[in-house]
């Protein structure tokens, strides 16, 4: 998890009221546009993919009541530097599940990887999915409100809790 760690940035923490995936795809992609992270198709590229491969992750089989996430991504054509964004949702917003794409999934918490280098990508998600997959890290997440706090633990966590 040390590597993703870097990844996190202060100003890349959110907290979201949108309620579409449409809606928050706008919202933080417009923010990485703005912050010249990412290119202009980048929303664009984002949603096709989203459609086409579902991010969703129902992490029900971890553990009871962990609340689901998303690691929505694109190509690294979209993309001019490597970050995460992490959004905490409000309220869940719907996503298919990537493993079972016809079931649809409430998503909590948003794991937006940019990434311009084509090689490096499953590195990124694997280090991710070790990090979501492991219920003290997401309990302790939940417990989290403010977005320094939060990315405050995603930088000093090597793992656990």
């Amino acid at each position: 998890m040390e590597g993703v760690c870097s990844l996190y940035k202060k100003d890349l923490i959110f907290k979201s009221d949108a309620q579409t995936q449409d809606e928050v795809f706008d919202e933080i992609g417009t923010i990485l546009l703005q912050k010249g992270l990412v290119n202009d198709r980048f929303i664009a590229a984002l949603k096709k993919r989203e459609k086409e491969y579902p991010t969703g992750l129902d992490l029900s089989p971890v553990a009871k009541g962990l609340s689901n996430v998303a690691i929505p991504h694109t190509e690294a054509e979209y993309c001019k530097t490597k970050a995460i964004a992490v959004v905490k949702l409000n309220d869940g917003i719907t996503f298919r599940n990537m493993i079972v794409p016809d079931l649809d999934l409430k998503v909590k918490y948003l794991f937006f990887i940019i990434n311009n280098e084509k090689t490096n990508q499953t590195n990124v998600l694997s280090d991710l999915m070790s990090f979501i997959t492991n219920e003290n890290n997401m309990r302790y997440l939940e417990k989290l409100d403010k977005t320094e706090s939060i990315y405050n633990f995603l930088t000093n966590n090597k793992g656990d809790v």
